[in-house]
């Protein structure tokens, strides 16, 4: 039993070996030792080329500022033509890369580069050796700009930080503070749009239209003597008409009741006798009684009346008359009162449909002439009415004109103000862009130490130049002890000779 776990041990050993030359640190050593010279011969160049390259780089300085970009009104859309409808279109990350993309622009950079002078930032370029002309030496400095400059933006975030690296600490911080006011220009150059002056020009144009308009339905008005409003005149002739219509209704069915009447009046009047035989003697001594009795009480009246007004007075004039009248009809009845002759006359029967067939009769043509009126009166005012449609319907197009363009006028009234302040607010540099933290001048290096680099490159040359020999031994596949032989051979070893 003991056997057996001593053979897994030996079998598990065997599977985790490391191939040579690193199955042990005595192989290690020994590749190391063989390989001395390539060793400190890598290690040396490593080591020159590092110092070489850390003496020689430029120390440079990281200048750093933050800006926040804000939703504003660059990212409010406000149509040139139809209602003054603010559409909205803010991604905040497509705000934030846009502006990115702005930052990192070679216009803005080659602005910047042109404003603190290439002498200034980059005065290498000024080498008098090599011929180069003003604008290729901006074009170099803006891409030496480009390099160093770097925008960095979080997920999620609308804030910016700028970072820029220089050998001078001032002109990195200075270079940083001059790219954020040039941004500011350059973001409101991108996302405004100078239409004031545009706007105003139709907004003249829209004003003089309107103008033309107003005068326009002012002769209208007074060439048509519209001196109060179409629709009141409608509704007075269209009062005035029904009252005609009512009153010709009314005359007609009148003339209705007239000529029935008349017809029932004629019908009667056929089955009445025109004439009856009279007896005088009886009807004149009655007539004298009653006769007498009237003027026995006109006389009464008079002195009653006679005791309020005097006898010039029309009341007292009018019963004077009629006693005056009472007297004359007696005097005639007593001087035919002997006439004892019977006598014939009209039936006062036939005589009172006579007359009131011609009394209605008379009010038919009476009634025929007024309709006759009210008919006509009728007709002009439904003339006036067609002329006061066709007027309306002519005054409405014009009435339409002046008010589309009386909208158009304020439409672009409020435009035009609107444009007008957005251009005061670009002029005082007024945009989304808040700047949090600006560039202050750096106090240290962007890089690390050079003692520090030193140090490191010295660890990273002994790190390669002892792999390069392990991989070396490894690749060349000799025996640099008997004892590895004698194992891969799996045969005793006897004794070892060394050649030296």
């Amino acid at each position: 039993m003991l056997e057996q776990v001593v053979m897994e041990t030996d079998l598990r050993t065997e599977l985790v070996k490391l191939p040579y030359p690193l199955g042990s640190i005595r192989d290690i050593l020994t590749a190391l030792f063989k390989h001395k010279i390539k060793i400190i011969v890598v290690f040396t160049a490593l080591c020159l080329g590092i110092a070489s390259w850390v003496y020689i780089s430029k120390t440079l300085y990281e200048a750093r500022t933050t800006i926040v970009l804000k939703f504003g009104r660059e990212h409010i859309f406000r149509p040139e033509v139809g209602k003054v409808d603010q559409i909205v279109q803010f991604n905040q990350r497509a705000a934030i890369e846009s502006e990115a993309k702005i930052i990192q622009s070679r216009d803005l950079l080659r602005r910047i580069v042109k404003a603190m002078g290439v002498d200034f930032i980059y005065p290498e370029l000024l080498d008098p050796s090599k011929e180069t002309t003003e604008n290729e030496r901006i074009e170099i400095a803006t891409s030496m700009f480009l390099r160093n400059l770097e925008a960095i933006y979080t997920q999620g975030s609308n804030v910016i930080e700028i970072s820029f690296l220089h050998q001078q600490p001032t002109v990195a911080a200075k270079a940083l503070n001059i790219l954020v006011e040039l941004l500011k220009e350059r973001h409101l150059q991108i996302f405004s749009d100078p239409k004031a002056s545009f706007l105003l020009d139709r907004l003249k144009d829209y004003e003089n239209e309107l103008k033309n308009a107003e005068l326009k339905v002012q002769a209208f008005k007074k060439e048509n003597n519209l001196s109060s409003p179409l629709n009141a005149q409608q509704i007075r002739i269209l009062d005035q008409r029904a009252q005609l219509d009512t009153s010709n209704k009314t005359i007609k069915n009148q003339l209705q009741g007239l000529e029935s009447k008349i017809a029932s009046l004629e019908s009667q009047m056929q089955t009445v006798p025109k004439e009856v035989p009279l007896s005088t003697t009886d009807v004149a001594g009655s007539v004298l009684i009653k006769a007498r009795a009237d003027l026995f009480d006109l006389r009464r009246q008079k002195q009653s009346l006679s005791a309020k007004y005097t006898s010039s007075s029309v009341p007292v004039q009018n019963i004077q008359k009629e006693i005056e009248l009472v007297e004359e009809f007696i005097m005639k009845q007593e001087k035919t009162k002997q006439d004892k002759r019977v006598t014939s006359g009209k039936n006062p029967v036939f005589q009172k449909l006579e007359m009131e067939r011609f009394d209605a009769m008379s009010q038919v043509r009476t009634l025929s002439a007024r309709n006759k009126v009210i008919v006509g009166q009728i007709r002009d005012l439904e003339l006036k009415l067609t002329n006061l449609d066709r007027l309306s319907e002519e005054l409405i197009g014009l009435e339409r004109k002046r008010s589309a363009a009386e909208q158009n006028y304020k439409l672009y009234l409020i435009k035009v103000e609107e444009a007008k302040v957005s251009e005061e607010m670009d002029r005082l540099k007024m945009s989304n862009l808040s700047v949090i933290q600006t560039a202050d001048i750096p106090r240290r290096p962007a890089s690390r130490p050079k003692v520090f680099m030193l140090m490191v490159g010295t660890l990273v040359s002994a790190i390669v130049s002892i792999g390069f020999a392990l991989v070396l031994e490894y690749f060349e596949g000799a025996y640099t002890r008997p004892e590895l032989a004698a194992e891969d051979l799996d045969l005793p070893l006897l004794a070892s000779f060394n050649d030296k």
